[in-house]
């Protein structure tokens, strides 16, 4: 929320089971602490730094990219002491997708101002972003000691540890963060993500109930307790709860999630109608493949192998999943096991 709002795809276990958490940013271009924001380099000749951060931020509120990243490089190379040339730079770079490069302005401008809490915790979301989750955590920790208030350092902070594997120390700032910010339903939804990794189920399904009683649009708590329930081995429950949100267009994960639901309730036919409906929205989603190439496959074994066009399609949507994400064991063990062996 940059205060942007993003969402992060993490795997609450292992795939294919991801769990989508949000991250709540904080990006502010050009919004460190103000102790040196328009240095004023001695010299009368020439553009100086505070030129360059000028073309830079006029660059950046135009939409050139390349043209902002130049004119702030060259404001940060002019002046190393520019926090505020720094952090723009940093959030230039943030947007476009080039999590390191943010991570080393970033970096700059917790050293000149190493007592702004925000400045903390935007370093700790680029580390959080590039799997330097150490980092992020010492990062979150630092921001929280300036700041004990700040919620959702200690959401970020949950998530940092949930995906360490520290799941008690996830619960308490995931709680916290809610404690500190109860009307939150992203901080309920992301306490519901950490309590699913320690097994609470009960609990999580708690937090991510309460998430959509604050917030119904919440897709991503929907998506979750869809996950929970039927990982509590109650698909009826999980069907009750998909079907009134299918018209709110939750998109291909919710109805990957309705067609898992209704396999464990053993209504095929219906599951097949939603993976094909997940794949027409989102013809990348390897798991509504691999939903869908099960129960074909399913069905082809129980028409005592008669129906070869529901074999081949099985076969074609592994291999399209593999393609999209080759670190799939069970996968490839079922092309293996049902690809036609020659003679």
């Amino acid at each position: 929320m940059f205060v942007w709002s993003m969402s992060l795809s993490f795997d609450r276990r292992s795939s294919p089971r991801p769990v989508t958490i949000v991250v709540c940013l904080a990006g502010f271009v050009a919004a460190a602490g103000c102790g040196s924001l328009f240095p004023r380099p001695a010299g009368p000749s020439g553009p100086t730094s505070r030129d360059f951060y000028q073309q830079g931020m006029a660059a950046y509120r135009a939409g050139d990219t390349d043209g902002a990243i130049k004119a702030l490089t060259e404001a940060t190379r002019r002046n190393p002491n520019f926090a505020a040339a720094h952090s723009a730079l940093g959030d230039v770079y943030k947007q476009s997708g080039d999590h390191a490069a943010a991570a080393t302005e970033l970096e700059a401008v917790t050293r000149l101002e190493p007592n702004v809490a925000i400045n903390h915790h935007r370093l700790a979301l680029s580390y959080h972003f590039l799997n330097r989750l150490r980092e992020a955590v010492a990062s979150y920790l630092r921001a929280i000691r300036l700041e004990p208030t700040d919620w959702k350092s200690n959401m970020n902070l949950g998530l940092a540890y949930s995906a360490l594997g520290d799941h008690n120390a996830a619960v308490e700032h995931a709680q916290r963060a809610v404690n500190l910010n109860p009307t939150s339903a992203v901080a309920y939804a992301n306490l519901g993500v950490t309590l699913d990794a320690r097994g609470n189920r009960a609990e999580a399904e708690a937090a991510y109930r309460k998430a959509l009683d604050l917030d119904p649009s919440q897709s991503t708590a929907a998506q979750n307790l869809v996950a929970n329930l039927l990982d509590q081995k109650r698909p009826q429950a999980a069907i009750d709860l998909i079907t009134p949100l299918l018209a709110n267009s939750y998109g291909a994960p919710l109805r990957r999630r309705y067609g898992d639901a209704l396999v464990m309730a053993g209504r095929e036919r219906e599951a097949v109608t939603q993976y094909r409906q997940a794949l027409q929205r989102d013809g990348r989603y390897y798991a509504a493949m691999n939903g869908l190439a099960s129960v074909l496959i399913k069905q082809y074994r129980e028409g005592l192998l008669l129906d070869d066009r529901k074999r081949d399609e099985s076969l074609d949507l592994w291999r399209q999943s593999l393609r999209l994400n080759p670190n799939q064991p069970k996968v490839e063990a079922q092309l293996r096991l049902w690809e036609p062996k020659a003679g």
